[in-house]
């Protein structure tokens, strides 16, 4: 709890005082010249001058000269002061919706200041900011002047400062959660650069110099922040409102990641990365930042989530809301760049969507390029502290938007954001989730791609400081129960299985996942039977399975309508297992003896990764290889020396490995692939090939062959994927009409057959292992 001050008398000085006091009431008003007076030591001549510096729109509250104050002496000392509210009762899980009514706040209204002074519940002291003297702040804006900053005259100057000596005060005592920046529209639109950018632009298009800078503040307006500490403690209870209506209200975060981040806000500059999986994500990181103490991100969002009543709440507690392409407006991307410039300069930390957009496969998309660049930009612009980029990752044990997804990737249409569809999400938050999974990657430096001493920012260079980020954020992201469930459920197809086989495969996964040193969540480091039956109750509660208890024994299935949605758990962990499921596959291309053997397998590794480059984040060439062969180290010891034993000793190897995973893994994109190919085949290469229509061909298709049962689950027919085999096929150049272009097209065709051929030889090793199990139980129950 905050230290309550009750004298807000400077004791440093024997100069006249001057009070600026900042209230937001005539009850604030009151009480300060309480405690001033109370407090008066004798003899000692003094003012107070009132202004509601937070909240400029209470002009009403002003009352007192300033500068008539300064003048009556030759010199005086100025001292900013704020009322401190504290409440009495202070609640380990945060803020909640009950405290924001009763004002059991840090930030009450005027009625709540009046209802807390008959009823209790909040204590009242002072918060005084560092002093100066009426010389040194002439001498503070003489110098600002010089360096090119602007001030209406000496008196905006003067509670400019007083503002922010109160907030940092503030902050002091009550802690990271409530930094905010304030007089955001003057501190960007009077940066010399701004007006610099301006000049260059009024110059180059011949427009009114006082036209842009309006146009200027518009923009401003538009896009930023306006961020306060009461913003901050509704956004934050109502995150927390909004994943307790449907998850497990105790997150699986990990303590150290708090303790490391809260030390870092101190050292560096901070820009947050989150993996966008839900609606939630956002109000779920404010809630999280408010809850942990720490200094509150700007959040940048898209400017259609800038809904009536949302966007204003969204704004107060940080939301930065872009346009979705400004390329052309000079304008804007001069306010943007500026605004990102002060927000660095500032130290308050930015956060975004790594991937832009919500994931509708569960698995990591690709980052996108342009906030990395504006922010590397403001980076190698400024000489400020080397700035830390902090992956986030979010895992959800299920996705309230789940059904919606499913519809996307089938084909349908994305249901725009409205109030009344806002309102609909809330109400329908009711289904048990499961938990939420929240963990920090390690963090990656700028300094290591961007080069301060040069301005302008390599593409090469964002881009692979995007990959690693990528890369770090899934190290991050835990493998869940669900995951493991999932995973087991969909390598069976449509096929029901009952549950000892399903705890089997799911035991048999998490030996390798541990084998292998993956991240696991909380409740995966130690499974059991109880646990995995409540995830498939939860699993069937809100039908990504289904549960039959009409036989002998219950079984479980991914019904026919539901293989995307279960996917989209089981793929969020996919990339630990994605380099061990390419070397089970890479074994059967072994033909040869000797070393010739090990240059085959190496050959088919590097192919296959190539083929999925846009489906997961691989190490380059030389580092997967090595990776490859340590994890088959693990798996199998001695295994070079056996597959230079040739063809039939490699394949020998995968009747040996506990765990077969190629299948389970890969299966669907390959099949996915495979779709496209046939899809691609059946034009005449007459003419190119339009995207839409190939995709749209793909989904009649694929829909048909799962009906036929020549795709193993249906989940591989979705538009996603089928998005990322149309890139192949374009970098191929088996789009364009050509005369070699049916050719091409059957030769790609026969690739992606024979290697879902491998993969459903690996699914026939594992079942023939399943059914061996269950025959020899059979047989022991028959004779005991």
């Amino acid at each position: 709890m905050s230290q309550i001050n009750k004298n807000p008398w400077p004791t440093d000085t024997d100069l006249p005082v001057i009070f600026i006091a900042d209230c937001s009431s005539k009850r604030e008003m009151k009480l300060l010249k309480q405690f001033i007076d109370a407090h008066r030591p004798a003899n000692r001549i003094y003012d107070i001058v009132y202004r509601p510096l937070r909240t400029a729109s209470r002009r009403r509250l002003s009352k007192g000269d300033l500068m008539a104050a300064i003048e009556r002496f030759d010199n005086c000392y100025l001292s900013p002061i704020r009322l401190n509210w504290i409440p009495r009762k202070q609640k380990d899980e945060g803020v909640t919706f009950r405290d924001l009514v009763a004002g059991h706040t840090a930030n009450p209204n005027a009625l709540q200041q009046l209802v807390s002074s008959v009823a209790g519940g909040l204590d009242t002291g002072v918060i005084v900011g560092p002093g100066a003297t009426a010389d040194e702040l002439r001498e503070n804006f003489e110098r600002k002047k010089s360096k090119g900053f602007e001030y209406p005259d000496l008196a905006a100057f003067i509670e400019r400062s007083a503002l922010l000596a109160l907030e940092k005060a503030h902050r002091d005592l009550s802690g990271a959660r409530y930094r905010v920046p304030r007089l955001i529209d003057n501190e960007v639109i009077q940066r010399p650069a701004m007006r610099e950018a301006l000049e260059h632009i009024a110059e180059s298009c011949g427009k009114n110099l006082e036209s842009l800078e309006k146009y200027a503040r518009k923009c401003l307006h538009e896009m930023a922040a306006t961020p306060s500490p009461i913003g901050n403690d509704i956004a934050a209870a109502l995150g927390r409102f909004m994943f307790e209506r449907g998850f497990d209200p105790d997150i699986d975060i990990d303590e150290n990641d708090i303790a490391r981040i809260q030390q870092l806000l101190k050292e560096k500059p901070v820009a947050f990365l989150f993996t966008h999986k839900s609606h939630i994500d956002g109000f779920l990181l404010i809630w999280l930042f408010h809850q942990y103490n720490l200094t509150p991100a700007h959040i940048f969002g898209g400017i259609n989530m800038s809904l009536p009543g949302l966007g204003q709440l969204l704004r107060s507690s940080g939301a930065i809301f872009i346009r979705r392409s400004f390329g052309n407006d000079e304008v804007y991307k001069a306010v943007f760049r500026n605004y990102i410039d002060y927000l660095g300069e500032k130290r308050f930390p930015v956060m975004w969507a790594m991937e832009g957009t919500r994931s509708r496969t569960g698995k990591l998309m690709p980052p996108r390029y342009g906030l990395i660049n504006y922010v590397a930009s403001a980076y190698a612009r400024d000489d400020a502290q080397d700035l830390m980029m902090m992956p986030i990752s979010i895992c959800y044990d299920q996705v309230p938007e789940i059904a919606d997804y499913d519809a996307l990737q089938a084909g349908g249409s994305k249901r725009p954001e409205s109030a009344s569809w806002f309102m609909e999400y809330i109400s329908g938050l009711k289904n048990p989730h499961g938990k939420i999974h929240v963990r920090f990657g390690e963090g990656v430096p700028i300094s290591r791609y961007i080069d301060q001493s040069n301005p302008r920012v390599d593409k090469r260079a964002v881009q692979k400081l995007a990959f690693d980020l990528a890369v770090d954020v899934n190290r991050a992201t835990p493998v869940t129960i669900n995951g493991l469930l999932c995973y087991v459920l969909l390598e069976n197809g449509h096929r029901a299985i009952n549950f000892k086989e399903l705890s089997g495969g799911v035991y048999a996964l998490w030996r390798l996942a541990k084998l292998l040193d993956v991240h696991l969540s909380d409740e995966a480091r130690e499974i059991t039977e109880d646990c995995l039956r409540k995830r498939l109750t939860q699993l069937g509660g809100t039908g990504v399975i289904k549960i039959i208890n009409d036989g002998i024994e219950t079984v479980y299935m991914i019904p026919h309508d539901s293989g995307r949605m279960a996917a989209y758990y089981r793929n969020g962990m996919l990339h630990f297992f994605t380099t061990s499921a390419i070397a089970e596959l890479a074994l059967l291309a072994v033909r040869s003896e000797g070393e010739a053997a090990l240059e085959e397998f190496h050959a088919e590794a590097l192919r296959i990764r190539d083929l999925l480059k846009h489906e997961f984040f691989f190490e380059g060439s030389e580092n997967f290889l090595v990776t490859l062969e340590q994890e088959m180290d693990l798996r199998m010891p001695g295994w070079q020396q056996v597959i230079t034993r040739g063809s039939e000793a490699a394949r020998g190897l995968l009747t040996e490995l506990d765990t077969l995973i190629g299948h389970g893994t890969l299966r669907a994109f390959i099949e996915a692939y495979l779709v496209v190919a046939r899809s691609l085949r059946m034009d005449t290469g007459v003419q190119d090939v339009q995207t839409k229509t190939l995709i749209d061909r793909a989904l009649t298709l694929g829909k048909q062959r799962v009906l036929q049962q020549r795709i193993h689950c249906e989940e591989s027919v979705s538009s996603v994927y089928f998005e990322n085999a149309v890139k192949i096929a374009d970098s191929l150049k088996l789009l364009q009409a050509s005369e070699s272009a049916p050719e091409l097209r059957q030769q790609w065709l026969d690739e992606l057959r024979a290697l879902t051929a491998n993969i459903r030889f690996l699914a026939s090793i594992s079942e023939s292992r399943r059914l061996a199990e269950r025959t020899q139980l059979e047989d022991t129950m028959a004779y005991s």
